[in-house]
């Protein structure tokens, strides 16, 4: 990783510890903890707000909208305290939540975690080889940690830390996800704050992990990736 700046080197040395597999994460940096929820009142918030885009048991229909059912608590709740509070832009969410308080949004977390898992997709085949090397490995000449470090093998996350579920949701919204945290640690200019996405710092103004990583990704590495993705479980 001689490429990589100090800030991140740093960041690096917080969050990761090697071993025989790979990389292994120590700690969530600001791992959110969930008030205590009520699931009937989430499941009727999400019948009136949610189901819509993301379904009424958290599996979406459109690749767009990431599939929520049986989502890591922590992450759920910590991004819809993002949006509301805006350190995660999106202006169709943002609209959605503004009416909506702090126990509203562990209550609809609560539930959507609570819901059975969404299915894998089906990946491809032509590409499904070396994204797994990328997935499970990275690539240590360009500065790539494994995936597989934070998310899990399997794409299950890491509840503990609040790493998301990631595993067979869908490849369109892994797509978009890693092109956002790719922008943002790019730095591109003339975006729109909706064009990045910096909501897994951890303090303003500093890259987190997933910046650091995607923005060693190239678009073919985004794509077989997210087709991985969508698939592994």
């Amino acid at each position: 990783m001689k490429a990589m700046n100090l800030s991140a080197k740093a960041m690096l040395a917080k969050m990761l510890l090697v071993t025989g597999f790979g990389f292994v994460a120590l700690t969530a940096t600001a791992a959110p903890t969930v008030p205590a929820f009520d699931i009937e009142a989430g499941k009727a918030i999400v019948d009136a707000n949610c189901a819509a885009c993301h379904g009424a048991n958290g599996v979406s229909v459109a690749p767009a909208q990431p599939n929520l059912g049986g989502q890591n608590i922590k992450y759920l709740y910590k991004q819809l305290v993002d949006f509301k509070t805006g350190a995660r832009k999106n202006g169709i969410m943002q609209a959605q939540l503004a009416g909506l308080t702090q126990q509203d949004l562990a209550n609809v977390a609560g539930y959507y975690a609570s819901q059975a898992p969404w299915l894998p997709g089906y990946g491809n085949k032509a590409t499904n080889a070396a994204a797994q090397k990328l997935y499970l490995g990275g690539d240590k000449s360009r500065g790539i940690i494994p995936c597989a470090g934070c998310h899990d093998p399997k794409g299950a996350g890491n509840n503990w830390a609040a790493f998301p579920r990631i595993g067979g949701q869908h490849a369109t919204y892994i797509s978009t996800q890693l092109k956002l945290f790719r922008a943002a640690g790019r730095e591109d200019e003339g975006l729109m704050a909706e064009q990045v996405r910096t909501n897994d710092s951890a303090k303003k103004d500093e890259k987190g992990m997933m910046q650091i990583v995607a923005a060693k990704l190239s678009d073919k590495d985004i794509k077989m990736l997210s087709e991985f993705i969508s698939a592994v479980h």
